[in-house]
């Protein structure tokens, strides 16, 4: 492979040159007219760094506990969806890659690999649920993940319809007739149907669930037996609310700018919904992380941990499991940087004076 790979921005050049068009934009699209998608990566930009200077950084230490689980790195990989479009090996890469990087993965409800194929991949799983008007259906998936070793059920909250993305319709995407969505074999759900739009609008009348309420989430816990994050969350009041509905943690994040289009970015939430919930709730974000000094300021304005979404996707289109291993490498190399060059041994030690809006 090209040793031209310097970053991850090389990697999402090359995704776009070597990807069919209707799969790109299905990858890359944001909701309507995409200000959200644009807003999550530019406001890294106005967040500047305060390094602290002469501290001994001969030893970095980048590991994190969460969820009673022992992480390598406060990196994980969010649930992304029908990752064979990408590459033939889909989420088997994306497991393998992450498991030797001591990541965690959330494995989407609408992957192509199912959870019975993953599960013994990687030792930290998490399974992100969308809900099934059958509730039966979505009662399945919950227990096959306590059966299968799964640690944690992510509760994605932010699509009880699924939002327009305008280059899905003008490309009528459709999933490629070879693949299947493995967590819902022997269902409707298992191929999309042709449809005049895009193909994706199916799971608006038949997936969403527009009647859940912050109770369910209660109801998830009791079904899996497992911890549940919610994710979608932006506002200090709704992360009060999943808490005291017993959620385990909180995912700040507006679905990679896929589902409403203004919302608000998500680094601009961490601190308020910080301040909120205290400082002992687990707080992930996601939206926009694209570099090492990114996952710093996140982690400097109160979360404990970052996803990253499309990039997993850039490095498995490059070279499967290989690609994925790279986009994590360039990640955690510019991470562990930005910690020596900020005096930081340790993710304790990366501080809110660390960073200021500009």
């Amino acid at each position: 492979m090209s040793n031209k790979i310097i970053n991850l921005f090389d990697l999402e050049k090359l995704f776009e040159e070597n990807i069919p068009t209707t799969i790109a934009g299905y990858y890359k699209s944001g909701a309507r007219d995409e200000i959200t998608l644009k807003n999550n990566r530019e406001i890294f930009n106005s967040v500047e760094i305060l390094p602290k200077l002469l501290r001994d950084v001969s030893n970095i230490d980048t590991s994190i506990s969460i969820l009673n689980q022992d992480l390598e790195t406060p990196l994980l990989l969010a649930p992304t969806a029908m990752q064979q479009m990408a590459h033939p090996d889909g989420e088997i890469a994306s497991a393998k890659a992450s498991q030797n990087y001591g990541c965690a993965m959330t494995l989407s409800t609408i992957s192509n690999k199912s959870i019975e194929e993953v599960s013994n991949l990687n030792n930290n799983l998490f399974f992100q649920l969308y809900f099934a008007k059958d509730r039966k259906i979505t009662e399945t998936m919950l227990k096959k993940t306590k059966q299968y070793g799964f640690k944690a059920i992510v509760f994605t909250a932010d699509a009880p319809k699924l939002g327009t993305r305008e280059r899905d319709e003008r490309n009528k995407f459709k999933m490629p007739d070879h693949l299947s969505l493995g967590n819902f074999k022997g269902t409707i759900f298992e191929k999309f149907d042709d449809r005049d739009e895009s193909a994706m609008n199916m799971h608006n009348e038949l997936l969403f669930d527009k009647t859940l309420t912050f109770e369910i989430i209660n109801w998830i816990k009791d079904i899996s037996g497992l911890p549940v994050l919610v994710k979608g969350i932006l506002r200090p009041d709704d992360a009060a609310k999943c808490l005291e509905n017993n959620a385990d943690g909180i995912i700040i994040s507006n679905h990679g700018g896929r589902q409403l289009d203004t919302a608000v970015s998500t680094l601009k939430q961490v601190e308020p919904i910080r301040k909120e919930v205290g400082p002992e709730n687990l707080l992930i974000v996601d939206g926009g992380i694209r570099r090492g000094t990114d996952i710093l300021k996140c982690l400097a304005l109160g979360a404990n941990a970052v996803q990253i979404g499309r990039p997993v996707l850039w490095g498995l289109n490059y070279d499967g499991q290989s690609g994925v291993e790279l986009v994590l490498k360039l990640l955690l190399n510019e991470f562990i940087e930005s910690m020596i060059l900020t005096g930081c041994r340790n993710i304790e030690e990366i501080s809110r004076d660390l960073v200021q809006f500009s």
